[in-house]
């Protein structure tokens, strides 16, 4: 990134604001996972430092069980916080720690991606759904690597990079509002890709600005580079390959949205990168079509 991309990025950034309190407690959860000693009850007091996204888990909670007919009460601010540690904790005996992280990501970066999106031409929560099936991808990717033998890749750390991986467009939506209608016309060509059009508008892509937001914002490095070179991984980052394929992938199971016809093309390259299969694309797309609650469970949270 040059001097005049980095005092962009960081306008952007101050723009946005400080860290969202609820990917604070991501990145501390995430840092957790690696331990495998790990404490529930330190979890439960990390989730704890903000409050309103233990009530969004608790209330998830509660309205499985209300589907189940278990319960009928909502989660609200008059739940104690005792209430709200043994339902956290009944979570983790069920779920297990890598699933309950996953869902605290969903809830935290949710309210960014599910905004409308007028530069790209999203409509309310279109990214946030691609950006779901792109995560759930990518998680199955690593689950099939390491099913197989073949790669040991993190699977929630691909599900929060999926998740994340166009946070950048949020961030350059507003930028580029100002600018768009004068690459109209050149939305037909074939070299026209958003990476280019951001280029020429704001200097940076939305990849390169996600990252900087990511590493700002001090996620793990290996997702800050996922997130990154998302677009163009080369060999040695497999993660950023993981997430590219699953990008692509999740245009057979859903168009994303937007004029999507500015999608960059697919990198064949990273299938050896990270030792994917054609067919391994294939089976998850047909899965994923076939069996769409995973899809609703997070795209709805």
């Amino acid at each position: 990134m040059n001097d005049s991309s980095s005092a962009f990025a960081e306008r952007i950034m101050r723009q946005m604001g400080v860290l969202p309190t609820s990917l604070e407690v991501v990145c501390r959860l995430m840092l957790m996972l690696r331990n495998p000693s790990q404490e529930n009850e330190e979890v439960i007091d990390t989730l704890l430092l903000d409050r309103a996204l233990a009530l969004q888990v608790v209330h998830k909670a509660k309205q499985k069980e209300t589907s189940e007919g278990e319960s009928d009460s909502d989660a609200s601010e008059d739940v104690s916080t005792q209430e709200i540690r043994e339902i956290l904790s009944r979570m983790m005996l069920q779920l297990g720690y890598a699933p309950l992280l996953r869902l605290v990501s969903v809830l935290s970066v949710q309210k960014i991606l599910g905004t409308e999106l007028r530069s790209y031409g999203f409509d309310r929560r279109e990214l946030w759904g691609h950006s779901v099936l792109v995560a759930i991808i990518a998680k199955r990717f690593c689950e099939i690597l390491s099913e197989s033998k073949r790669e040991n890749l993190d699977p929630t750390f691909a599900f929060i990079a999926g998740l994340m991986h166009d946070i950048g467009k949020a961030a350059l939506n507003p930028e580029m509002r100002d600018h768009i209608g004068a690459f109209r016309e050149d939305f037909s060509e074939p070299s026209g890709n958003w990476c280019h059009f951001e280029k020429q508008c704001c200097g940076i892509d939305h990849a390169a600005m996600g990252g900087y937001l990511l590493e700002q914002w001090k996620l793990p490095p290996e997702i800050v580079t996922a997130v990154t070179f998302h677009h163009a991984p080369c060999k040695e980052q497999k993660l950023a390959s993981i997430i590219h394929l699953a990008d692509y992938a999740a245009r057979y199971v859903k168009p994303p949205g937007g004029f999507w016809n500015l999608s960059i093309p697919v990198n064949a390259d990273s299938l050896d990168a990270c030792k994917l299969r054609l067919v391994d694309l294939e089976r998850v797309v047909i899965h994923i079509v076939n069996t769409r609650e995973e899809v609703e469970q997070y795209a709805s949270a």
